[in-house]
């Protein structure tokens, strides 16, 4: 097994990872229901997870609205290339006489979790799988925060019936989260809480974060559909204005109406498809793994790019386009009421 543990390492790397690390269900006793190997793979014993990092030279013009599109391609073909990872190992592992499941980067939910599509649980939390492995830190975000890409990474994992031998987590002098909170800074979701930790065991070690508040604030923003900042003055990729409700309980209901009210956008570029809707989404967040990254002046800057890019509006021919707040404003006081109600509500 050292052998072997050694090999799938390389495996991944050699495909395209940046980073890896092997867990087992010892390395993980004692941690959350996504923790659990044995929910995908019955008779599991250790899992090969990985990061894959996205390129960099595409999240500046991102960030500052300059190019959108660049940035999703290459965060789209990420995904693609850490899924195909992923099952060419389990592939690799099968042939060689352990049964092996690979484990989809990101979009699988328990259906048992309270709220099923907006519930607590994947059916696997790479996040866990990286953390206790050492292929990442834990940022106060919950984000995996790797040496090299920092937060800007997909991960994925190969969930295995081979007793692979664990490797241990980064020592935490390696993890250069510093508590600078521009990854809360730069969520307009309001996702993480400003004060309250999540704790969590994974074998014998602890990890924190910080807490997050229901997942449909996350929904609404992330899948396009809002994305104002408070202040007014700046907003992701969205062209939508809609508020997040304070009450948790209010959450699902607005989202399905968020919903609704972006299926009657005019069509713009990019986008791919997601199984709870049948119109695409487009990438126009992310903003918390992006703001992130292992230089801290590069990340004070990345979060001055967002916060100068202006206001998210879109033209009737479907092109989204970064205007000045004072501009947005006026552009949207201009629309007929029937085209302005898909964006913002109307007193």
């Amino acid at each position: 097994m050292k052998k072997l543990s050694e090999i799938v390492q390389e495996f991944v790397i050699i495909e395209g990872a940046c980073s890896a690390g092997i867990v087992t269900t010892e390395t993980l006793a004692g941690g959350p229901p996504s923790s659990d190997l044995t929910y995908v793979l019955p008779g599991a014993k250790s899992a090969v997870v990985f990061a894959v990092g996205i390129d960099p030279k595409t999240i500046p013009p991102y960030l500052a609205k300059k190019d959108r599109l660049t940035y999703e391609q290459a965060y789209m073909r990420t995904t693609a290339l850490a899924g195909g990872i992923a099952f060419h190992l389990s592939n690799y592992l099968g042939q060689k006489g352990y049964p092996s499941v690979p484990v989809a980067d990101n979009c699988v939910y328990r259906p048992e979790s309270s709220g099923g599509l907006y519930g607590d649980y994947p059916d696997i939390a790479h996040r866990y799988l990286a953390v206790r492995s050492g292929v990442g830190s834990m940022g106060l975000s919950g984000n995996i925060l790797t040496k090299e890409h920092g937060a800007a990474i997909v991960l994925a994992s190969t969930i295995t019936t081979a007793e692979l031998l664990p490797t241990d987590p980064l020592p935490s002098e390696e993890n250069y989260c510093d508590n600078c909170r521009l990854c809360m800074a730069s969520c307009v979701a309001v996702f993480m809480h400003p004060k309250e930790k999540t704790h969590i065991r994974l074998g014998t070690y602890e990890f924190e974060y910080s807490k997050r508040r229901h997942y449909g604030r996350c929904d609404c923003v992330c899948s396009g559909y809002t994305g104002l900042h408070s202040s007014g003055k700046w907003s992701t990729w969205s062209p939508g204005r809609f508020n997040i409700p304070e009450s948790d309980d209010d959450i699902k209901a607005e989202l399905a109406r968020m919903i609704d009210r972006h299926a009657q956008w005019p069509e713009s570029s990019g986008g791919r498809y997601f199984f709870y809707t049948d119109d695409k989404l487009r990438v126009s967040c992310a903003n918390c793994q992006l703001v992130c990254c292992p230089d801290k002046d590069e990340r004070k800057t990345r979060y001055k790019m967002l916060t100068e890019s202006g206001v998210a509006v879109q033209n009737p021919d479907g092109t989204i386009e970064a205007v000045s707040p004072e501009d947005a404003e006026k552009i949207l006081k201009n629309m007929p009421d029937d085209r302005r109600i898909l964006y913002e509500d109307i007193e």
